[in-house]
């Protein structure tokens, strides 16, 4: 049975489908008894939404349609909760996201309603009108009342532009990746690929890329790579066009190239990956630079990777600790404890992931050597820091054999 604050969100909304002229006074007084946190709170700011958007208000419509995708009813909480409510408010909060901004509002929006959302965002096609693909009665199927007047839905579906589009199909394939559906993430960034805004082409060729290495088709990655290096300078990744937070802040062709590169010298092609990776490499980005250093530690040239690697040793990336390890690798190497010390005992001293590791190639590094008190303290820091079977069964041989 409704409350009365529902009947009453009922009938003001039926006033906004219809255009009243005392549709606004009537949503607004529901608007303002909805903060009070009334039982049904849920369905209430998911009609309020809907008179909103009605009476051409989809910033107010987006505020009543984020409540109800983000409240606290939802399916795995609340038995009683119903997953269509939340399901259609997070499409139409995240529509309006994608329209008007900011695009990460939208992607969490579909994200909290994932499987309702998907499942319809799914058989929609980007590269066309949407208007005729997303109608009043997909909302309200059982209620006429509520799209008897003049079509909701339309007025703001025929505003998505070539841009809107692209930003909402960029949206939707990063939901995709969040759920590991390759396939159903390669569909969304050929769409925008096809619906060729300059500003999000790149960044689409990039993503479907990024898809096909998950998916194993590397030839085909490598293709797409080529065609999103030689878009637009300068263009923003799919995670800052939906001001998604990523540590890198190369642009679309330098990330484009960096993993071209690393795709060329997966399949063997070195002097070509080190052409490739030299170009990415031009715009100091640490994570091209450590691509080129790597392509060079991997062929042998070991003096070249150092050389590399030095440029980005002491800056702030997300490639500084897997620097740092590699220099200590080649220090190894070329059995200069001093330099190896340097870098693998920073990386220790560090606490990066993979610390023991460091420790035990110093261990050995130090065996070689006859440095025996070295050894003996490396060796110890492993097996007091490791349960790995490796690590933990050369450090016990080694240490028996120096202390028996």
């Amino acid at each position: 049975m409704r409350t009365d604050l529902e009947q009453a969100a009922l009938t003001a909304t039926e006033l906004a489908v219809r255009r009243d002229p005392a549709a606004a006074d009537a949503v607004e007084n529901c608007r303002e008894a909805l903060a009070e946190r009334v039982p049904d709170a849920q369905r209430i700011a998911f009609l309020i939404g809907w008179a909103y958007l009605a009476l051409d208000d989809p910033a107010s419509a987006w505020e009543a349609f984020r409540a109800a995708a983000s409240s606290d009813r939802t399916v795995a909480s609340d038995p009683d909760a119903e997953p269509s409510v939340l399901g259609r408010a997070a499409l139409l909060a995240g529509l309006i996201s994608f329209r008007f901004g900011p695009e990460v509002y939208g992607l969490a929006a579909w994200s909290r309603a994932h499987t309702e959302v998907t499942a319809v965002l799914g058989e929609l096609d980007f590269t066309r009108d949407l208007a005729g693909q997303l109608t009043d009665d997909l909302i309200w199927p059982d209620n006429e009342e509520l799209r008897s007047g003049d079509p909701v839905l339309a007025p703001l579906l025929s505003d998505f532009d070539a841009a809107h589009r692209s930003r909402a199909a960029l949206g939707l394939y990063t939901l995709h990746l969040m759920r590991d559906e390759e396939e159903a993430a390669a569909r969304a960034a050929r769409q925008v690929v096809a619906i060729g805004q300059p500003d999000f082409v790149g960044a689409a060729w990039l993503g479907l890329a990024e898809v096909l290495v998950a998916a194993g088709d590397k030839a085909a990655a490598a293709e797409a790579c080529e065609r999103s290096a030689a878009t637009v300078p300068g263009g923003r990744p799919v995670s800052a066009i939906l001001g998604v937070e990523d540590d890198s802040t190369a642009d679309v062709p330098t990330r484009a190239k960096t993993l071209l590169g690393i795709l060329q010298r997966e399949a063997g092609d070195d002097d070509l990956a080190v052409r490739t990776l030299t170009d990415a490499a031009c715009g100091d980005d640490p994570e091209a630079v450590f691509a080129l250093a790597q392509t060079h530690q991997k062929t042998g040239d070991f003096d070249a990777a150092r050389a590399v690697y030095l440029t980005i040793a002491d800056r702030k990336s997300p490639v500084l600790d897997k620097t740092i390890y590699h220099l200590g690798l080649i220090a190894k190497h070329h059995r200069d404890l001093p330099e190896a010390k340097r870098w693998f005992g920073q990386f220790v001293e560090s606490g990066y992931d993979g610390a023991p590791l460091a420790a035990a190639h110093l261990g050995e590094l130090c065996y070689w050597l006859g440095d025996k008190a070295g050894a003996l303290h490396w060796y110890g820091y492993t097996l007091a820091n490791t349960e790995v079977p490796e690590l933990v069964e050369e450090a016990e041989q080694r240490t028996a054999e120096l202390t028996g």
